[in-house]
């Protein structure tokens, strides 16, 4: 960011202040963005990027000053009560939330800290600029160019509609960060959320093991990677490892004691005691996980009573506690596993039985827990194909928030040549759900398109039709969805994009090139369709020959930008896919 000193500007006051009060007019300025000498890098990028994109919209070069008195007109940004917004006389923002006043020659920008600063910048950009940022790079950008730029009347403020965000990059990817923040996906503390630990607070190391069996899960008969949760050393030790943690981080709000991923939990005596204690009888692990975090909770409350401990609502320890109550330092995130639950059915759909069941679950948490977030999966881990759930995102968000959950983690793979609608929109909807969905696929589909809009809007909803036909033939939840990939409906899409190629050879580039890269996705699903329908004929040499051909043209896309596929985990569970078909080949040639 450039910071210019008011003489230099002196010649660009005199001749600004003629007519109605524009930031850019015919090309050149007549405005200077004002910030504090003291600001926080947060407000340094806000100024760099309303900098950087009115240039890019009108070519003019907009000062960055933190000088009032260089030009007539202003817009000065900066988190409550600093300098460069001092003069601004409104309530201070929430977090991450902003404020956006004119008043005369003057335009407001204020933060309820610097992230809301630089947040109310980009609404700004967006609502009153037209700027939109689809996906990272250059290839998401898309902004309409004008050599005046007036100076905009607004007055409303923002705020996110959940306390915590996070996921939406979950894998990351070449611009990533920087698509996240212009998104507004990241609310709240990175540390609101958390995930598997316990094999950071004691590793299952043979050493370990050996030393000290006690510590770990004994099931059926074997010492495991989990930990045995009613021991006192373990929750001794877990204590320590939580003032270690926040000695390191003074910051985070949370301490992460959840167990490991997979199975392998305790059958001892002092746990089966502890279940026996709470009244569990149908094998769930909940009441135990809750009552391990209130011995935690109870020792770590004496050097830090404000913080929190954080255990998921996962798998076997999913449902809430039936006689436990948790500490009011207890954090749970509810876990909506694609493998139990159903994203064939949005959550409030009272025709599914799995996602009823899911609600009950949340509802019940919400019940006994000031803390409880929602951890969904809005890019996939397993399946790289389109995976269809606007229709699901678009009612689950609003719907989650009317449950009262607080927090929302999506882990979103980045998977941006086939599943990238689900991000966009899921960052939308996660700020503010009560945004007008069919507004912003319109908005979408018009401007990441153009001339294509229509065949490409047709190319993504076959798909989505194609998902909520499965509800017909094959019920509810799990994976019963992927028969919906057909080698006949992926040719129908095929069709789809043959006729956006032909409207988009007459478009801008980008638009091109946009439609070339949903290409890039589609060409993968028609590999790898092919292999899982040549494998239910029994044709496992034909089968294993198609996914060879998907793992190429995965390859293939190696250092796209954005990223149209997370390529090594792609490649790896496509290969774990096609390994009983390897192994039935194999079977066949001898």
């Amino acid at each position: 960011m450039r910071i210019l000193a008011a003489v230099a500007l002196v010649g660009a006051a005199l001749t600004a202040g003629c007519g109605p009060p524009a930031l850019v007019r015919g090309g050149r300025p007549e405005s200077a963005i004002l910030v504090s000498t003291t600001a926080a890098p947060d407000e340094k990028l806000a100024a760099t990027e309303l900098h950087d994109y009115l240039r890019k919209i009108s070519g003019a070069d907009v000062a960055v000053t933190t000088s009032p008195q260089t030009s007539p007109t202003l817009v000065r940004l900066g988190t409550f009560g600093t300098d460069a917004v001092r003069g601004w006389h409104g309530r201070r923002p929430p977090a991450d939330g902003f404020a956006l006043q004119t008043e005369g020659r003057t335009l407001w920008i204020v933060g309820g800290d610097a992230r809301g600063t630089l947040y109310g910048v980009y609404d700004l950009l967006e609502g009153e600029l037209g700027v939109r940022w689809f996906m990272p790079g250059d290839l998401g950008e898309d902004l309409v160019e004008r050599k005046t730029i007036p100076l905009p009347t607004v007055n409303r403020t923002g705020a996110p509609a959940f306390a915590a965000v996070r996921g939406f990059i979950w894998a990351g990817g070449p611009g990533a960060d920087v698509w996240e923040k212009r998104a507004r996906a990241a609310v709240g503390p990175a540390q609101a959320f958390f995930g598997h630990n316990w094999s950071n607070i004691i590793a299952p190391t043979p050493q370990n093991k050996h030393d000290h069996p006690e510590w770990f899960a004994l099931s059926h008969g074997v010492r495991t990677d989990q930990l045995c949760s009613a021991n006192p050393e373990v929750v001794r030790i877990t204590v320590e490892k939580a003032r270690e943690f926040f000695a390191r981080n003074p910051d985070a709000p949370l301490f992460s004691i959840s167990p490991n991923d997979g199975e392998g939990f305790c059958e001892d005596d002092r746990c089966r005691a502890v279940d026996r204690l709470y009244g569990v009888t149908d094998g769930s692990l909940t009441d135990r996980l809750v009552h391990y975090a209130n011995q935690v909770l109870e020792e770590l409350g004496q050097t830090h009573p404000d913080k929190l401990v954080g255990i998921l609502a996962y798998v076997d320890y999913t449902r809430p506690p039936v006689s436990v109550r948790p500490h009011p330092n207890f954090a749970t995130l509810v876990c909506h596993t694609p493998w139990e639950f159903c994203h064939v059915h949005a959550l409030d759909d009272p025709a599914c039985p799995l996602n009823r069941r899911f609600v009950s679950y949340v509802q019940g948490w919400t019940k006994v827990c000031r803390h409880v977030g929602v951890y969904d999966y809005y890019g996939h881990f397993y399946v790289f194909t389109p995976w269809p759930i606007v229709h699901d995102i678009r009612r689950d968000l609003p719907f989650l928030r009317r449950l009262g959950v607080d927090r929302f983690m999506s882990e979103t793979q980045q998977h941006w040549a086939n599943q990238g609608l689900n991000f966009y929109l899921g960052a939308k909807l996660a700020w503010d759900p009560g945004r007008d969905t069919e507004a912003l696929l319109a908005d979408y589909y018009d401007r990441f398109y153009g001339r294509a809009s229509s065949p490409m809007r047709r190319y993504w909803e076959r798909w989505e039709q194609a998902m909520t036909d499965t509800a017909a033939s094959d019920g509810h939840g799990g994976y019963a969805w992927l028969r919906m990939f057909t080698p006949e409906l992926v040719a129908a899409a095929g069709h789809d994009l043959d006729q956006a190629e032909g409207l988009a050879a007459f478009d801008r580039e980008r638009v091109k090139q946009r439609v070339a890269f949903a290409r890039q996705g589609w060409r993968f699903t028609e590999a790898w369709t092919l292999m899982r329908a040549n494998a239910e004929r029994g044709e496992w040499a034909a089968a294993v020959l198609a996914g060879e051909e998907a793992i190429r043209r995965l390859e293939a896309t190696k250092g796209s930008e954005p990223q149209a596929f997370w390529v090594q985990l792609a490649v790896q569970q496509t290969q774990a896919m096609m390994q009983p078909y390897r192994e039935a080949a194999a079977k066949g040639q001898r």
